[in-house]
Parts: structure tokens; sequence; C-alpha cells
């Protein structure tokens, strides 16, 4: 898929919001060019399950399929200054250090922006540009306590963190979606912008529906745990003799399919289960019901019978399980990108919509892979190339 072919990105990104936003933009058909200090780069290159090779953990290789690595040293003068070389021929800079490190190392907006007009510069980081606390750190959980999504994903027990990196993978989709936008207007006005992206600004989006309801009640909305959205027994995750089961049975007509399809018709004539504010009322006696009810049921029967009924309803399924499902392998959402080393490749995800043009296999990215093509590519010559490592510029 390359709507975006022609567009090249200079990516100071690492960890997981900017390469992820970064990662997007490549998987739309644009050149990403991904800079990490010389010997290590990008620290994520370093988390757990490894793929066998030094510098290639999975998590990494999941975040940076099809980009080109250079390395480059941006505390040495030479360093900033093929930096900026890369810049002037670059539409788009993406970077997530904190707020100043960018401008402290000669390559802030105004800078880049004199040398090339046209540039679109994002900036991504935990709390923004600007506020009072533009200058605290950030991981995932932290986004997560702070924005009080981790309060309302909780129980009677405590909070909750989400367990995978929703808030780092979301700002980063929320800034591919900036950049976008800001092509759109560059191709129109012919002057570029930066952009400011923060992941705290990003959890609240996510929760917008109970932002707007505590502004409307003056009230925090509290943690529900496993019930659906609605409140209702009759959309919750529940055990069963096999498995776990999701229900989404929240409109009456799914109410009545669902006992209808359990056998037990005369649940809807009891007035506690009659209608939705009755349910609501009596949540605490049908979740007794139901939790009683369905461990004599297996979950594979239960998501069978229940969908047939036309009632939205799920096993809960692993990773792996749901990957190898047949569904999964007809909608072609895994990819794969070629790994170094290895003669097998990595399954990853594709852009998580359908398209159906076909693209080339892309490659996960060595430390420092392309550093001699990219430079070459601004008029460097080998010896020059040479005499940059030497100087540990590259």
């Amino acid at each position: 898929m390359t709507p975006l072919a022609g567009i090249r990105v200079l990516d100071f990104t690492h960890a997981i919001a900017g390469p992820t936003c970064t990662q997007m933009l490549q998987q739309l058909g644009a050149e990403v060019v991904k800079v990490e200090p010389p010997v290590k780069g990008d620290d994520f290159r370093h988390y757990t399950e490894h793929a066998g090779l030094p510098g290639m953990s999975v998590p990494f290789a999941a975040a940076n399929f099809g980009k080109r690595s250079v390395t480059l040293n941006l505390k040495s003068e030479d360093g900033v200054a093929l930096a900026l070389r890369l810049a002037e021929q670059a539409d788009i800079v993406v970077e997530n250090y904190r707020p100043g490190v960018i401008d402290r190392l000669g390559l802030g907006y105004e800078t880049l922006s004199a040398a090339n007009p046209r540039l679109i510069m994002l900036s991504l980081s935990g709390f923004g540009q600007s506020g009072p606390w533009r200058d605290w750190g950030a991981y995932d959980h932290i986004a997560q306590a702070v924005s009080g999504m981790a309060v309302m994903n909780g129980t009677e027990a405590g909070p909750f963190k989400i367990g995978i990196p929703v808030v780092d993978c979301f700002t980063g989709y929320l800034g591919a979606i900036a950049l976008l936008a800001a092509l759109r207007e560059r191709d129109a006005s012919g002057c570029g912008k930066r952009l400011d992206v923060a992941m705290v600004d990003a959890a609240l989006k996510i929760m917008g529906s109970a932002a707007s309801v505590w502004d409307y009640t003056g009230q925090a909305p509290k943690g529900t745990g496993n019930r659906g959205f609605r409140l209702v027994a009759t959309a919750e995750y529940y055990a069963t003799a096999a498995g776990w089961i999701a229900l989404g049975a929240n409109h009456q007509h799914q109410i009545e399919a669902m006992f209808r399809a359990f056998g037990r018709p005369e649940m809807l004539t009891d007035p506690r289960f009659a209608d939705h504010a009755a349910r609501v009322e009596n949540y605490a006696a049908l979740k007794g019901w139901l939790t009683e009810y369905l461990l004599t049921r297996e979950a594979a029967e239960l998501e069978t019978e229940l969908t047939q009924a036309g009632v939205p309803a799920a096993m809960l399924r692993d990773i792996g399980e749901v990957l190898q499902h047949p569904h999964m392998a007809q909608r072609g959402l895994l990819e794969e990108a070629l790994l170094p080393g290895h003669d097998k490749p990595l399954g990853v995800l594709g852009p998580g919509f359908a398209v159906e043009t076909a693209a080339a296999t892309p490659a996960v990215p060595a430390l420092g892979a392309d550093t001699d093509a990219v430079l070459g590519e601004l008029g460097l010559s080998g010896a020059e190339i040479a005499d940059l490592r030497e100087r540990k510029a590259i």
C-alpha cells in the first residue's frame, strides 16, 4: 500500500509511541529513516523476547520493520550537521525526546524549518510541549495512572492498568493522523508546521465519553471491571465449565434471544429482569443467576449457540488462539517481515485495515545497516563516510 510513496520521514524516536507513529507511515508507503545512537541504538532493541540476535528484540522488530537505520552521534558537531542535511531532504521529522532536548541538540523546529520551510515536525512526549507537567517523564503505565484510565479500569479491589501499552500505541496512531492532516494542509499552502502530541492527551481522548460524563454530572465514572458500557449483568465476562465467555446482550431483543437459547424463557417473566431498568436495579441477582448457570456450560458451545441466535458473544482467547483462527487468516492481518540472520520471517501486524494492494516484504533493520547508503544519497563519498566513522560521528 503506497499512498505516501515519495514521502520521506526522518525518525528520531525510540521506545513505543514514536516508532508506532512512524511505523504506520511506513506501512502507508513512506520511506522512514530511523536515526539511532551508534553502538547501542534504540534502547528498545534490548528489551525482552529477543529474536536470537543482539540488539534485535521482538518488540523492537514489531515496531520498526521496513525502516532504514542510520547511526548518528548527535552529541558531535558532525553528527548534527548530517542530521540537518537529512532534514533538508525530509517531508516529516518525528521526535520523542523530552521537551526541549531536540532544541538543545541544535535540531529544533525553528532551525529545521529555516532550512526546509515545507518540513512538518511532530513532537511526541508524555505531557506535551507546554503546561506545568511539561518536564515530567512518562511511560505507558504512568499515563494510564495520571489520566484516570487506571482508576476507571479498576474494581473494588483497586485500580488496574490495561495489560498492553495502549496509551503508547494510541499516541502513535494519533500522531500519524495529525501528520496526514498536516501533509494535506501543506499540499495546499506549501508550508510546514510543528505538531504537539502528548500521551496523557491521547489517554484522555480514548476516555472522551467519561470526560463528558464528568463535565455534565460533576461525577467521575467509576471502574466497572468486566462489565460492559451499559452496566448490565448480561454484558460481562463469565467463567464457564471450560473457558470464559463474554456476553454482549445489551438490548431487549438480544436478552430475549439469549434466554430462549438457554432454554429459560421464564426469566423474562420475572419482574426483576423484564426490562432494562429492572435489570440494572437487580444487577446482583441477575449476575448471580448467570454465574451459576454458565458454570454448567462450556464457552465454546455457548459461543456457537449464542452467535447463531443473534446474540453478541465470544470465548476469551489469548493472542495465539485468535491469530491462528481461520477468520484472521482470511482477513490477512498478520504479515511477514524479514529478520536478519533468520531463515524464518517474523510475523507482524499489517496497518490494521484491509487493503488489496500487495507490497514487498519489509525487513527489520540491523543497527546502522543503512548508514552508508543513506549518507551516500547525500553525496558523501566512501572516504568521507569512513572518516566520519573514524571520528565516531556515525
